[in-house]
């Protein structure tokens, strides 16, 4: 329980007698199981017995019967008459402090909005999470509560490339301001430099300025012109009295460099200038008489390499034809070795198919001959058992004709 309030609310079983400004009529209401006022009245099925909705669903859960008479009961049975009338019964607010005066139907929405001593969680963008009286809770965010650097969440990365960790600073919304304006260090800046426009986090900075073609650097060569910017250090090299420059005599063969204020006196000297030209077409015509020799003989050895390689193809040609003439003739006397013994192998197989041939044409004949007799003399029984088998027919016809009459023939006749 907060120190400023009468009671603690906990939104869900009843509401406390103490807070009701008449308490003995409040306590025909109050719940058998929390002994509080009842929040959303309910009763067992007889009626009879009065119930927080949350009290008498948490029994139920664990008992289907009713707390007082012990009925079975399954769910609760909402009791209009009994909310109507708790609704409408004054109290004050939970909060000591706090002047508030209303129905008990108007107490929640009070609570929620309106009471300056309600606690509240401190919440919205870097909320620390703290129940603070709503009153209360302007001056905590401002001073008390401790907020996340917006920076929070950006990351700056270095010039490898690899990311930094953010700002994790955490301070009063107050200091918050200061830190943001001149210590984070992943804040916005511009470039120090007045003509230089880019912006930068502040650890980033230090990159840039290496960087900044408007950051004033000094010669390289240490002249007398001073600091300059960065980015007219390149010009300045083409007018800077100690930069050193090559001789203008340098494609006649001078290799002699000095500062730009010493190389005017070396310019002038003619007879340094005429020993290097003469040095210079010497070696020049050196150069081009050895690549003159460099490229003959380039081209020489192009040529017997050509030759040699011709030669080489020629020497396996000859080898390959003398391989292939050796092949021939051993070809040509292994069949001239198959002929001879083919064709002794012909002769006698030609003699031992004749003989053969006329013993088959002998058999054939006897067994043809043989055949023929066979078939004649069957062809002869043949005859004379049909000739016999004639004669003796006519005979029987001869015998029937001399029996039949003219009118036996009729009879024939028309039977058929």
């Amino acid at each position: 329980m907060a120190a400023n309030s009468r009671v603690a609310l906990t939104r869900l079983s009843g509401f406390p007698i103490i807070i009701f400004c008449n308490q003995a009529k409040s306590e025909y209401f109050q719940c058998l199981v929390c002994t509080e006022v009842c929040r959303s009245p309910v009763t067992c099925q007889s009626g009879a017995h009065l119930f927080c909705h949350y009290c008498l669903s948490e029994s139920l859960r664990r008992n289907p019967a009713c707390p007082a008479c012990r009925e079975p009961l399954t769910a609760p049975v909402p009791s209009a008459f009994a909310a109507a009338q708790v609704s409408a019964l004054d109290v004050v607010c939970v909060h000591d402090k706090c002047k508030w005066v209303g129905t008990c139907g108007r107490l929640d929405g009070h609570l929620d909005t309106d009471c300056p001593h309600e606690p509240i969680k401190c919440s919205g963008e870097g909320g620390c999470g703290e129940l603070v009286p709503r009153g209360e809770m302007a001056t905590h965010q401002q001073f008390v509560c401790l907020q996340s650097c917006p920076n929070s969440k950006a990351k700056a990365t270095r010039r490898d490339g690899d990311e930094q960790d953010s700002c994790n600073i955490r301070l009063s919304r107050n200091d918050l301001v200061d830190h943001l304006k001149d210590y984070c260090k992943l804040r916005i800046i511009h470039c120090p430099h007045t003509s230089c426009e880019v912006t930068t986090r502040y650890n980033q900075m230090p990159a840039h300025l290496e960087v900044c073609p408007y950051a004033p650097v000094p010669c390289p060569r240490q002249c007398a012109v001073g600091n300059l910017m960065r980015q007219n250090l390149e010009a300045h090299k083409n007018e800077c009295p100690n930069e050193p420059v090559p001789c203008v005599h340098a494609p006649l063969g001078c290799s002699h460099v000095a500062p730009r204020s010493e190389i005017i006196g070396h310019e002038q000297d003619i007879s340094i200038h005429f020993s290097s030209l003469r040095s210079k077409v010497f070696a020049e015509q050196q150069q081009a008489y050895q690549q003159k020799m460099d490229e003959m003989t380039r081209v020489f050895q192009q040529k017997l390499q050509t030759l040699e390689e011709k030669i080489t193809k020629l020497q396996l040609h000859v080898v390959e034809k003398h391989k292939e003439q050796n092949a021939a003739m051993l070809m040509l006397k292994r069949l001239e070795e198959q002929n001879t013994l083919l064709t002794g192998k012909v002769e006698d197989q030609s003699v031992t198919f004749n003989w053969k041939l006329l013993e088959q044409t002998t058999a054939l004949n006897t067994k043809l001959q043989q055949q023929t007799e066979a078939f004649n003399t069957k062809l002869q029984e043949q005859t004379a058992t049909l000739n016999t088998k004639l004669q003796e027919q006519m005979s029987l016809l001869q015998s029937i004709s001399g029996s039949l009459t003219a009118d036996n023939l009729r009879r024939i006749y028309r039977g058929y």
